[in-house]
């Protein structure tokens, strides 16, 4: 229980000292019921992150805070260890006036929605953090008090009516869904209501340099946007995976548009015998050991009934016997995408052929960095020389 009581008092002291980037009272209530437009979206983001700056430049850590942080949860922090959180980051010890007013806000631009379930998971976090703290306010505790409790006092506080979160449960941050489905979180009263959620890119100029970080933005009813900080390592990782995951399913439709429309040609009688590979280039340049005969006009309008978003991707299909075994797509043109890969099966490589079946492996954690340029090269190379394979 002790450890819980370590984990929740470092949660609730880092959670007033981390550098957000901002939020700004939002005066028309009427934004709350829908989504702004882009364009105000992006006005209000760049004077969110615009206000933060102003706050690092005067070395005001509870500004910082408030940054990011419900007003009432930062009211409440402060008011129980505004002594603690001041000595946790002296900013007089740190110098940040020039990068401040060197700093200049390029630009700031809405790339996504973020997922639904991840921002309950926010509301829960915050929630929580807020009826704990009046706990603690209401019974006068310091943080000290709080990690001087017996097992009986810790249990008949807030903590002690959610402590199989913390005792019980493996939460595995990079899956907000399984979180929210398990029920779990139930336990917790929703004290916020978060209206809104976005990644955003923000672009800084500084000392001649710019640099693009993605952040995640979230609002809160009556507020206006903060900055989502305390989850933000998780929330990278959570965005990177969906990519991938996203990636992996192109790669699955692609894999089953092909099969059906080599099983509709073969019903035509065409010929679709044969190991090769049949790629997006239109002009035929990721194509190999296609026989001449093989009706590419009509695979591909087939191809576009099954699966409507070919264009989306670039991507090579290795068919053999009559059914696309292996699929490889990627989406170089979109900066978001641009250095990963969708697979199918998932996290395969090529991996042998006899002459007569292709068949893919597993791959190892080096060639899971292998490029679009590569898997294709050394699945033309297998397709020319049979019973060739990386163990042999």
């Amino acid at each position: 229980m002790k450890k819980i009581v370590a984990s929740f008092t470092a949660f609730i002291c880092a959670a007033s000292i981390f550098t957000g980037c901002g939020k700004i009272d939002d005066k028309d209530d009427k934004k709350d019921s829908g989504k702004q437009s882009e364009q105000a979206l992006e006005n209000d983001l760049e004077d969110a992150i615009q206000n933060v700056l102003d706050a690092v430049n005067e070395k005001d850590i509870k500004k910082i805070a408030y940054s990011f942080l419900p007003d009432d949860l930062s009211d409440s922090l402060f008011n129980i260890a505004a002594d603690d959180i001041n000595n946790l980051m002296d900013m007089e010890d740190i110098d940040l006036s020039d990068a401040a007013n060197t700093g200049k806000l390029i630009s700031v631009e809405r790339t996504e929605d973020i997922d639904k379930n991840y921002l309950t998971l926010i509301e829960k976090v915050f929630s929580f953090a807020k009826t704990f703290a009046d706990y603690m306010e209401k019974n006068d505790l310091s943080f000290e008090d709080f990690e001087e409790m017996d097992e009986e006092e810790l249990l008949n506080s807030p903590l002690g009516d959610i402590k199989d979160i913390f005792e019980d449960t493996d939460l595995n941050l990079s899956s907000p869904e399984d979180i929210v489905s398990s029920g779990i979180l139930d336990k917790i009263e929703t004290r916020y209501s978060i209206t809104d959620g976005c990644m955003a890119e923000v672009t800084i100029e500084a000392d001649g340099e710019t640099q693009t970080i993605e952040l995640p933005f979230y609002k809160i009813k009556g507020e206006g946007w903060h900055c989502e900080m305390i989850l933000y390592p998780a929330m990278i990782g959570y965005v990177k995976k969906s990519k991938q995951s996203s990636l992996n399913v192109s790669a699955s439709s692609l894999n089953k548009a092909a099969s059906s429309a080599l099983a509709d040609m073969e019903e035509q009688g065409l010929d679709i015998d044969g190991t090769y590979i049949i790629g997006s280039d239109s002009n035929g340049g990721l194509n190999h050991n296609v026989k001449s005969d093989f009706d590419m006009e009509t695979f591909s309008e087939t191809m576009n009934e099954f699966y409507s978003d070919l264009s989306d991707s670039d991507y090579f299909l290795v068919i053999s016997g009559g059914v696309c075994e292996y699929a490889v797509c990627a989406r170089p043109d979109d900066e978001d995408f641009a250095e990963l890969l969708g697979t199918y099966p998932i996290k395969s490589v090529p991996g042998s052929f006899d002459g007569s079946f292709f068949e893919s492996k597993p791959a190892t954690t080096d060639e899971e960095k292998l490029t679009f340029q590569e898997l294709y090269d050394m699945s033309a190379e297998l397709i020319d020389n049979p019973s060739t394979s990386d163990d042999e």
